[in-house]
């Protein structure tokens, strides 16, 4: 099973404008981990990789502040991997991504939403969007 984790960074408190934490992605085998990145361009990059791979067989996703481009392959049998750095995950299955996606979107949002300037953070729309439309 996909899971999706962020751990927001405990120095600094939470930000809405910049979200610093840690973003792990796992099959349960395979553990791409992120340290110290910009939580809302992560999800927004993943949610784009998500919708774009319904149309393409090989998403290449810029991340805002990251050296390496995340990528997603869809294989022959529709399972989609997802490979970042020299980090590959097992291919998973499209409603598992979406399943794991949905559930950190929520909880990342869920814990920024009390937050005065939270309506200034533009990554924060294709997050919103994604959970909205289910």
């Amino acid at each position: 099973m996909l899971t999706l984790k962020v751990i927001f960074e405990q120095e600094t408190g939470l930000d809405a404008i910049d979200p610093l934490g840690d973003l792990t992605i796992s099959d349960g085998i395979s553990t791409i981990a992120i340290k110290t990145t910009y939580l809302d361009s992560w999800l927004a990059a993943l949610i784009a990789g998500y919708n774009q791979s319904r149309e393409a067989n090989h998403v290449t996703v810029e991340i805002s502040e990251e050296p390496q481009p995340l990528l997603i392959d869809v294989t022959p049998e529709g399972l989609l991997s997802i490979s970042y750095g020299n980090k590959t995950l097992t291919p998973q299955a499209r409603e598992d991504l979406k399943e794991a996606l949905t559930r950190a979107a929520e909880s990342f949002l869920c814990a920024l939403d009390p937050l005065p300037d939270i309506q200034r953070n533009t990554f924060l729309n294709p997050i919103r969007e994604f959970i909205s439309t289910g």
